[in-house]
């Protein structure tokens, strides 16, 4: 199943945004992941969805408030969800994702950019320390974002693919979406409209987040999206991939 995105990694099974939880993916044969950036004081991009801290390392500081260093030394295992199981997992930095993601070279990674990370830093400068940080993956990442001055600027100012993450479905958001032409769209598939075909025709792959259910895949996909995040990808893939039973 080549349809399928690990979101975040595999957070049914790892802390989310792990980097064992990327590497066990990639190794299973997905062919998409996606992952969270935010800056750190001295602007290095860390994966990590949210700007506090608190979630993924039981400490409530926020990311953009703290060195790399500061950041990369907490224990990040997701406490609250995986007890001290995890304890010797760190906030990975994303040139470590880069580094992982070369082994795999036809696999690859959606990079959203953070809200947080852009009122903290501003598009420029978020955009060109993310960038710069994928090294040789370059050609494997693919920037998305809630903020479409943020992806303006990608497509201005570096000519590579992107993807908008849509903030509602409206008739304004359509407009802006086919003026900024994104190479992709995300949406939580709860807010397309109940329609025989509800999808935005445009020059864009549709993907929709999130879910572990075979069954409301397999409606997605009939729906006429091209790609789902899921947070259980390795079940799913085996699952896809065992043959139907006939009935006797």
């Amino acid at each position: 199943m080549q349809r399928l995105i690990a979101h975040r990694g595999e957070p049914e099974q790892w802390p989310e945004n792990s980097l064992n939880g990327f590497r066990a993916v990639l190794a299973a044969g997905a062919a998409f992941v996606e992952t969270d950036v935010q800056l750190t004081a001295d602007l290095i991009p860390v994966l990590s969805h949210d700007d506090s801290l608190l979630r993924m390392t039981g400490r409530d500081m926020a990311v953009s408030a703290l060195s790399s260093a500061e950041v990369c030394g907490l224990s990040a295992g997701e406490p609250a969800r995986f007890g001290e199981r995890f304890n010797d997992h760190r906030i990975a930095t994303l040139a470590e994702l880069a580094l992982l993601l070369v082994q795999w070279p036809d696999a690859r990674a959606f990079i959203e950019i953070k809200p947080a990370s852009i009122q903290a830093f501003g598009v420029v400068q978020n955009v060109d320390c993310i960038l710069a940080a994928l090294g040789d993956a370059r050609a494997q990442c693919i920037p998305i974002s809630f903020d479409d001055q943020a992806l303006q600027y990608v497509k201005d100012h570096h000519g590579m693919p992107f993807g908008w993450v849509l903030p509602e479905w409206s008739d304004a958001t359509r407009q802006r979406a086919e003026a900024l032409a994104p190479d992709y769209l995300f949406v939580d598939y709860r807010r397309v409209p109940q329609a025989a075909d509800p999808l935005w025709p445009g020059p864009w792959r549709w993907v929709a987040y999130t879910t572990n259910e075979m069954d409301r895949i397999e409606q997605l996909l009939a729906l006429g999206f091209d790609l789902v995040e899921t947070n259980d990808i390795r079940r799913l893939m085996q699952a896809f991939e065992k043959p139907a039973v006939l009935p006797v």
